[in-house]
């Protein structure tokens, strides 16, 4: 690094400014990956640079008041959210921390348009950390918590409905299912003599036993007649044999 740079840097820092690296349009790669970068004038790097592939080096230093830009950003990220241009406020006050984020007003004011809970709370806590008598982001964090841990209840709630649910929805699959009436499959009547199930061979037992109680009785004259016929019977088998004794005489 020259004497002139060296001079230069430090007559920056005695002034509490912060270098910008500005490279030449027609730099190296080496040089243009470094455009615009900050240093503390301090903790700059040397120029020419050691990467660089077109020496002599006409790249340079100049001075930058962070404390200008970060006024400028703040204001028009302010401006931006009074507007209701929140996506165009974010990046506004995105920048501003990313120079100062120390910055309890920019935390502040992102804290208001952040869409997450815990986002809310980090930027109020960062606020606190700065400045830890800030009354109002006290007042938003105790309020930030409150709210995170109701909603963390009803979460709580809502995750043990759910496993019960989805429990009594496993005890009723895993049960074996009651056929009703209306649903039992209907059975084809089998061949007469073949493959007759159970119900089929009581139906033919049942009915066969109704067609013996339905039999009419023996009447009096009938047995009368078989006695008759047997006694006849008896009487002619007698009187042969005795003639065939006579006979054989």
């Amino acid at each position: 690094m020259t004497e002139d740079v060296r001079e230069k840097l430090t007559s920056l820092a005695n002034q509490g400014l912060k270098v910008m690296f500005v490279a030449q349009p027609d730099a190296c790669r080496a040089c243009r990956r470094l455009q615009a970068r900050i240093f503390d004038p301090l903790k700059a790097l040397p120029i020419p640079v050691s990467e660089c592939l077109t020496p002599p080096c006409r790249c340079r230093y100049e001075g930058y008041d962070a404390r200008s830009v970060v006024t400028r950003l703040l204001t028009a990220g302010v401006d931006a959210v009074n507007e209701e241009r929140m996506e165009d406020a974010k990046d506004l006050l995105y920048q501003v921390i990313d120079l100062d984020e120390r910055n309890e007003k920019a935390w502040l004011w992102l804290s208001g348009i952040v869409e997450g809970i815990d986002e809310r709370i980090m930027c109020l806590e960062n606020v606190l950390a700065v400045n830890s008598h800030h009354e109002l982001a006290r007042e938003g964090l105790r309020h930030l918590l409150a709210q995170r841990a109701e909603l963390g209840t009803g979460q709580q709630t809502a995750k043990r409905i759910k496993d019960a649910r989805e429990a009594i929805d496993h005890l009723k699959a895993s049960q074996a299912k009651v056929m009703t009436l209306k649903e039992t499959p209907r059975m084809e009547k089998a061949p007469s003599g073949i493959g007759m199930t159970g119900r089929h061979v009581v139906a033919r037992l049942l009915q066969q036993e109704s067609q013996e109680w339905e039999r009419p009785p023996i009447s009096f004259a009938t047995v009368f007649l078989y006695v008759l016929l047997s006694v006849s019977a008896l009487v002619l088998i007698l009187a042969v044999l005795v003639y065939a004794a006579i006979m054989l005489r």
